[in-house]
């Protein structure tokens, strides 16, 4: 027997996501600003927030564009890096999702993101049994994410530098922001530690793309050999 998936449940998850679409409007401003300054046209922004969905994988590809390093395999590689955290995020949900149709679960999974994943997990906690929130809680912060990007693009011009409003400090504050709510135990911090070093001095023999990928793989690998099924990190 399938779990429920019903129109209830998704509206009910959209209403929860309200909220979450209207920071993430504010951040896809910030993207689309950066983009703006990048020359990309609407549309390549457009297409490039709605296949990758991630601010902190686009924002770091648009560096590596600027930067004139870019190559499709750093970019690629950035991205997936990145983006690495979903299969966990998705690991996570399966016992749960699982129980759906696989129709339904992977084109929900199309629509997840940090903070509804978030607000999905302890939905779960409370009780939550129909698998439609979390597709519903996805589309808000999908739509906000794309208007954010047209606005911030469109009106790039009429804006002075990325730089000069700090919007280029927003991946590093985003990683930062995200780093501290992931640190448990003292021994969380290692692979940051590791990741940091790793990317300063990959940096500066092969630049930024490949100082990014190194970052990523020295830290999961890191975190991968101090982890303990007792929560050990």
């Amino acid at each position: 027997m399938t779990a429920p998936f019903t129109l209830h449940g998704f509206w009910r998850g959209a209403r929860d996501g309200v909220p979450l679409g209207l920071s993430i409007l504010v951040y896809g401003l910030a993207f689309g600003l950066v983009a703006s300054q990048a020359l990309l046209s609407l549309g390549q922004a457009l297409a490039m927030s709605a296949a990758v969905y991630s601010g902190s994988a686009q924002l770091a590809a648009l560096n590596l564009m600027q930067t004139g390093q870019m190559t499709l395999t750093t970019l690629a590689a950035t991205i997936m890096v990145i983006n690495a955290r979903y299969i966990l995020f998705g690991a996570a949900l399966r016992p749960w999702l699982g129980q759906t149709t696989p129709l339904k679960a992977y084109g929900s999974l199309l629509l997840l993101g940090d903070a509804n994943w978030i607000f999905t997990m302890k939905a779960i906690q409370s009780g939550e049994q129909d698998r439609a929130y979390l597709a519903g809680s996805g589309v808000p912060m999908f739509a906000g994410w794309l208007v954010g990007t047209a606005v911030g693009l469109t009106s790039g011009s009429m804006l002075p530098s990325p730089h000069t409003l700090g919007v280029d400090l927003m991946l590093p504050a985003f990683a930062a922001a995200m780093m501290a709510a992931m640190m448990k135990t003292r021994a969380s911090l290692l692979p940051v530690i590791a990741g940091a070093g790793v990317a300063l001095a990959v940096g500066q023999v092969a630049g930024a793309g490949w100082a990014i990928i190194a970052a990523g793989l020295a830290g999961a690998v890191l975190a991968a050999a101090l982890w303990r099924p007792s929560g050990g990190v």
